[in-house]
């Protein structure tokens, strides 16, 4: 019963509780690997990061090109020359 009192709370903590025994068994696997392993996935790691951070850019100034498109975009104002001034 302890045990199904104890699973409760850490489901009330959510990933908060988790993400920290997940960083230690990340940490754990990490500092078995060989030397060669840890630094191909740190490169990894760095890689995706970058791709994230590029996906953020594009995303963020595809946003900024289609809200400036949309500002430039005006109904039809009528023309300023009237019919029969030429």
């Amino acid at each position: 019963m302890a045990e199904a009192a104890n699973e409760g709370r850490k489901s009330e903590m959510g990933s908060t509780g988790n993400a920290g025994t997940a960083a230690d068994d990340v940490r754990k696997a990490f500092a078995g690997l060989p030397l060669d392993e840890k630094v191909s996935t740190l490169i990894q790691v760095e890689l995706d990061m970058l791709g994230d951070a590029v996906s953020t850019v594009v995303s963020a100034v595809s946003k900024a090109v289609e809200d400036v498109a949309r500002a430039c975009e005006s109904p039809k104002q009528p023309s300023s020359e009237t019919p029969g001034a030429s």
